[in-house]
C-alpha cells in the first residue's frame, strides 16, 4: 500500500542519471559493492555462458566477473546516464536502457541473469521473474543478491519510510519468506541460499 504516488522507475531514472558520474564514490555505489563481491565469491558459470546483469549500473560487476574468465557479457539499467558511463568503461560488453519489467531480449537468450541489489526497485516483482525466466535458457538460473533485514519490525519501520520519503526509486527490502513465496509462484527452483550479513542470496533454476 501506499505506492500509488510513486513512479518508481521514473525515480530510480532520475536519481541514478544523477549521481551516475559519482556512482562510485557515493553511499549506493559503496553498499552495490558487498553484494557484487559476493557474487563474484558464489557464482559458478562457464566460458561459453552468456551472462545478463539487470541494474547494471555502471557496468562493475561485469567487469568483476571478467576477470575471472571469458563470458558474454550484457548490461541494462534503467538510467540512460549510467549505461553511457558503462559502454565508455567496458566496451566488450553489450549494454542497453531499458526496464527490468519488459526485458528488450530474445526469449532463451542467456544462461545467467543477474540481479544485484535491484530487485528492490522493481515495481512489480512477479512480472520480473516471469521475464527473467522468458530470457532464461531451459537450463538456466537467475541469481539474486538482495538487502536482508532479517528483524521484522525493523524492515516495517524501513519499509514505512520508503514509501513515505524515498526518491530513489526503492519498493521495498524483502523478507526471506516473501522472496522465497515469490520465487516459487513464478515457478523457480532455489538450488542455493545463503545469508551473508546483509545479504540474502539466491541461484534460481527455471522449471519448465
Amino acid at each position: 500500500m501506499g505506492h500509488h504516488h510513486h513512479n518508481h522507475e521514473l525515480e530510480s531514472k532520475v536519481y541514478y542519471d544523477h549521481i551516475a558520474q559519482r556512482f562510485n564514490h557515493s553511499w549506493d555505489g559503496f553498499l552495490s559493492q558487498f553484494f557484487k563481491k559476493e557474487i563474484v565469491k558464489k557464482l559458478q558459470w562457464k566460458k561459453t555462458d552468456s551472462i545478463l546483469d539487470v541494474g547494471c549500473a555502471n557496468g562493475t560487476l561485469l567487469s568483476m566477473l571478467h576477470e575471472t574468465r571469458d563470458f558474454n557479457g550484457f548490461g541494462l539499467d534503467i538510467s540512460p546516464e549510467m549505461i553511457k558511463i558503462a559502454q565508455q568503461n567496458h566496451p566488450d560488453f553489450n549494454f542497453q536502457v531499458g526496464s527490468a519489467q519488459a526485458l528488450p531480449y530474445e526469449n532463451q537468450q542467456f544462461d545467467l541473469v543477474i540481479c544485484s541489489a535491484s530487485f528492490h526497485h522493481f515495481p512489480n516483482p512477479l512480472t520480473f521473474l516471469e521475464e527473467a525466466k522468458r530470457v532464461l535458457k531451459d537450463n538456466g538460473r537467475l541469481v539474486i543478491a538482495e538487502i536482508r533485514i532479517p528483524l521484522y519490525d525493523v524492515r516495517t519501520i524501513y519499509n514505512r519510510y520508503i514509501t513515505a520519503k524515498s526518491k530513489e526509486g526503492d519498493v521495498k527490502v524483502y523478507g526471506q519468506h516473501e522472496l522465497i513465496k515469490l520465487f516459487e509462484a513464478s515457478d523457480f527452483d532455489i538450488v542455493i541460499h545463503h545469508n551473508h550479513y546483509q545479504i540474502q542470496y539466491y541461484e534460481l533454476k527455471k522449471l519448465r
